[in-house]
């Protein structure tokens, strides 16, 4: 009786989850970023050379102010990927094939670059309405005259962080270890035990984590995917004839079925590629507005730069590997997937080095989503309430058990559905406010320009 209940309750579930991620939030996503893309003359793309300078100049690595809590812009930027490189990057791009094809990809290269326009915007209005609040609480509160809104949006967050942030991605360590015959259980303990001594640590140690493990992590999965990718390189030109025509069905016979793939394919690739790289959600402001960035061009720079890293390099090398060596066709599925298309160079090492790489990314979201939701639970609470922050911690840890050693098909669909109210939410006051950003965006291109004369 319970076991039908709760079965009817997933599916009803699911059914929600499909509606409010249907076409018309892929076409508000796509459209709002293709007109944020004119709006800023194209700087995200034109200019991206320049921007992913600026998010690395002299100063970001090291803190340039005295200000009391804030965090360098390389500790911003490395906490940033922290929460958006987790299981997206590797398993995310392998089911992302399985379920729309080749063809996935190139919608998640479409989510990615209109991203960055969107990334840029909400980070750029971040560094404007910080002193109504820091993150995207501060414009949300300006762009509806309110402080409800903000605080639904910081509660929606910390909800959120248990979810996309935590269950997901300790299922994922737990899966990983258990190639090995580690038990669920273990997994679990070992899991809940790490993500303890990091956030009970608190914020400071989080981002500290994040600038060690992020590049460290990211670099060694780029330096595999690459070797992979050189030696089976002279299918590159196939590969990409391959993404392209599954993207818009040219290789289908039949109308009705080229209709229907299309039609998985971009829901699948673009609801992966925000997945991945949260463009739109306001999640990488609650990081950027902690830094002692002094221009709003500069937070713009790091999100941009971010979105670049997540998507277009690393899971996009996850996309290759898997579709150059052919692990698309082997009938495996996520991160066995990506694992078969390793093997074809690394032999016996290649599981090995998928599931640490897993295991290390999944870990770095834990940590960045908990930042996320530290902050919220902070602007929730105003003088920052000791007690809700130790029951937070708590409840994080357990989450992380749970995540483990449980069936999260529930939990993935609940974690969609609070990110769809999150990015509405976030978009929404975007949108009312975008004028302010896009003038001091083109202000900053028209400097490049004449820079230049």
């Amino acid at each position: 009786m319970l076991a039908d209940l709760y079965n009817t309750f997933c599916i009803h579930i699911s059914n929600i989850n499909n509606l409010l991620w249907g076409i018309g939030t892929f076409i508000l996503i796509i459209s709002l970023g293709l007109y944020f893309t004119i709006r800023i003359r194209f700087c995200n793309i034109i200019h991206i050379v320049k921007l992913i300078k600026t998010a690395f100049s002299s100063g970001a690595r090291h803190k340039t102010s005295c200000k009391k809590g804030n965090i360098s812009q390389f500790q911003a930027l490395s906490t940033a990927l922290a929460a958006s490189m987790g299981t997206g990057n590797i398993i995310g791009v392998a089911a992302a094939i399985s379920m729309g094809g080749p063809g996935a990809i190139f919608w998640m290269w479409v989510s990615a670059l209109f991203g960055t326009a969107i990334g840029f915007i909400e980070n750029v209005l971040g560094f404007i309405y910080k002193d109504c609040g820091k993150g995207p609480m501060g414009y949300i509160s300006c762009a509806f005259n309110s402080s409800r809104a903000p605080m639904i949006y910081s509660m929606l967050c910390v909800a959120a962080s248990f979810g996309i942030g935590n269950m997901t991605q300790s299922n994922a360590i737990s899966a990983a270890a258990s190639e090995f015959g580690i038990p669920l259980s273990f997994s679990g303990i070992l899991t809940a035990a790490i993500c303890g001594v990091i956030i009970f640590g608190g914020g400071k140690k989080v981002v500290a984590t994040a600038e060690k493990l992020v590049p460290f992590t990211a670099a060694l999965y780029l330096i595999g995917a690459l070797v992979v990718i050189a030696i089976f390189g002279k299918y590159i030109s196939n590969t990409l004839i391959l993404i392209v025509e599954s993207a818009f069905g040219f290789s289908q016979i039949s109308g009705g079925i080229c209709g229907a793939i299309l039609k998985k394919s971009v829901a699948v690739g673009l609801r992966r590629g925000i997945f991945s790289n949260e463009s739109g959600m306001g999640s990488s402001v609650l990081i950027h507005s902690e830094t002692d960035a002094n221009s709003s061009i500069k937070p713009g720079a790091l999100a941009v730069t971010e979105v670049i890293i997540d998507t277009l390099l690393c899971c996009t090398a996850t996309a290759f590997v898997i579709l150059l060596t052919g692990a698309h066709n082997s009938g495996e599925q996520g991160l066995a997937m990506v694992t078969v298309g390793f093997s074809a160079v690394m032999g016996k090492f290649a599981p090995f080095f998928t599931s640490f790489t897993t295991v290390i990314f999944a870990f770095c979201t834990l940590f960045g989503w908990y930042f996320y939701g530290e902050k919220c639970l902070e602007f929730v609470f105003k003088t920052g309430n000791s007690t809700a922050l130790f029951c937070y911690r708590i409840l994080y840890v357990f989450a992380a058990f749970a995540g483990a050693v449980a069936e999260l098909e529930l939990v993935w669909e609940s974690a969609d559905i609070l990110n769809w109210f999150m990015l509405v939410l976030n978009l929404s006051a975007v949108i009312i406010l975008h004028n302010k950003a896009v003038k001091v965006i083109n202000n900053y291109t028209n400097s490049i320009k004449c820079a230049r004369k």
